[in-house]
């Protein structure tokens, strides 16, 4: 019997058409597992814009525990001071953070003057390096745990580094509700339940300032402008007719416990 094959050119037929794999079957296995991901992906994400689902994000906001920058450590101290117990504290007008010491509008708009607060407030200034790193981010979140302290002692707290304004402007609206937590080693924030309306930044309830330019005049004043243009962590406690009363300067790879200050403003005169 005559065995017949069908040229390679014949024209199929509707029978032999349907009789044919499909195309992807004829792939080798790897490329069929890829493809078959690759529409089962792009038919869920099609269903979602159907439907009005939001599509997921690629990613999450980062918090500021992602933001700080892993530095490492540095001289514990890299300075020295100008200034003694008993000296009238150097002056210094500042650009600020808005907020209720930071004056709208006038000559002064926008700064904030050490003098200003003589024979009305005592001052605690709180000198740190640099926005972003990690030991800074824990401190000054960790004083919104002592606002009513300083307030019941009718005591202001004033924030100084040598960063420019836009920077300290993301950074303590990060502080807000992204800070470090306690148990991270970097100290954290701390919600006490008062509004943002008092401070200077979005994370904390006092003043901010920049000492970036002239840059570190300020802190030069005091003699803690380290060699790196950075400022030392420091404190100074200024009573109410503007004299220095207690200074500390601390390892500024650590953050200073808080009941140092609490202390200082205690010993004070009284007003």
């Amino acid at each position: 019997m005559l065995r017949t094959t069908e040229h390679p050119t014949a024209k199929a037929t509707p029978e032999t058409r349907q009789a044919r794999p499909p195309a992807v079957a004829l792939l080798p296995r790897p490329a069929r597992l890829l493809a078959a991901a690759f529409l089962t992906l792009a038919l869920l994400w099609g269903l979602a814009l159907l439907w009005g689902l939001p599509a997921a994000a690629p990613s999450q906001a980062a918090g500021l525990r992602d933001l700080i920058y892993p530095e490492a450590p540095r001289k514990p101290v890299d300075s020295v001071l100008k200034v003694a117990v008993g000296d009238p504290a150097p002056d210094f007008v500042l650009p600020a953070l808005p907020g209720p010491y930071t004056p709208k509008d006038g000559p002064g708009a926008g700064m904030v003057r050490l003098s200003d607060f003589r024979g009305r407030y005592a001052v605690v200034i709180s000198f740190v390096p640099a926005a972003f790193t990690p030991v800074c981010s824990g401190q000054w979140p960790g004083y919104n745990i002592a606002r009513d302290e300083f307030e019941r002692r009718g005591a202001v707290l004033l924030g100084i580094t040598t960063d420019n304004l836009p920077s300290l402007y993301a950074w303590t609206r990060e502080m807000g509700e992204r800070a470090p937590g306690p148990d991270d080693g970097h100290g954290g924030g701390h919600d006490d339940g008062h509004d943002d309306a008092h401070g200077g930044g979005g994370g904390v309830w006092f003043p901010v300032l920049s000492d970036f330019w002239p840059h570190g005049k300020a802190a030069a004043s005091y003699g803690v402008l380290r060699g790196d243009g950075t400022a030392e962590r420091a404190l100074f406690t200024i009573d109410r007719q503007g004299v220095i009363r207690h200074i500390h300067v601390a390892d500024t790879n650590k953050r200073p416990p808080l009941d140092i200050i609490l202390r200082a403003l205690d010993a004070l005169p009284a007003p």
